[in-house]
């Protein structure tokens, strides 16, 4: 049982950094314009894709997961919205050249290729239309058995700091970036208080699997252990 693997049986559709509260914050800093054409990048089980499309934006999610897929769906059906969810790798977006007004990312970049991810974000991205992407950062040095056990959970090839995210933004051609943050890691029954998913969907069973717990339990090490060393930024990019 992966880190994913958990997220997808539980139905989670908040894991990324900051949770559906630090996004609904995000979209009050950073209002959208109205009817924007919105890509969302690893939309996991739709919550926020789905929020967007209530508001009146033209969205498209795309995952590389199949079952995050199926239940983003199905979110949408529950929560009678209109849009658009399709299979897909953010290393290989199936759209044209200049597509959307806003990409939004939410903890997806750092587990995978994050230079070529920000070159297909880049691509696909209107002139004038701007990149959001929250996503872990490291917040100050740490020692190479810590490293390895944070990366090593979340099977990503390193931790970038500041500097590192910014330069990249810089390197891909926006016009205008900046970085907020980093910020600490909340506590994430925080979250869950704050801003509880009505449209869960846990696959049955999965509370009685001795493996996601495993999982749940080393992540809570992790955040519990490692609070001073990593925290969340948030990228935003001026094409």
């Amino acid at each position: 049982m992966e880190y994913f693997d958990m997220l997808s049986k539980l139905g989670i559709g908040s894991a990324h950094p900051g949770g559906f509260s630090a996004t609904l914050k995000q979209f009050e800093h950073y209002p959208l314009p109205t009817s924007s054409r919105i890509l969302e990048i690893g939309c996991g089980t739709g919550r926020t894709s789905c929020y967007l499309a209530a508001q009146g934006h033209d969205v498209v999610g795309i995952d590389i997961r199949p079952d995050m897929i199926a239940k983003a769906k199905k979110r949408a059906e529950k929560e009678n919205v209109t849009l658009k969810f399709l299979e897909g790798d953010a290393l290989s977006l199936p759209f044209p050249n200049e597509s959307f007004d806003v990409i939004l990312v939410e903890s997806v970049s750092i587990f995978t290729d994050t230079r070529k991810a920000f070159l297909e974000y880049y691509r696909v991205l209107r002139s004038g239309g701007q990149l959001f992407d929250r996503e872990m950062t490291q917040r100050k040095p740490m020692s190479t058995e810590i490293n390895q056990e944070i990366t090593n959970f979340y099977h990503v090839d390193k931790l970038w700091d500041i500097k590192e995210w910014l330069a990249l933004v810089q390197i891909i051609g926006f016009n205008r970036s900046k970085i907020e943050g980093p910020y600490r890691f909340p506590k994430t029954s925080l979250d869950l208080l704050e801003q509880p998913d009505a449209h869960q969907q846990i696959d049955e069973g999965s509370f009685l699997d001795p493996s996601i717990w495993e999982v749940i339990r080393k992540y809570n090490s992790i955040m519990d252990s490692y609070a001073e060393y990593i925290g969340f930024i948030l990228v935003i990019g001026t094409k």
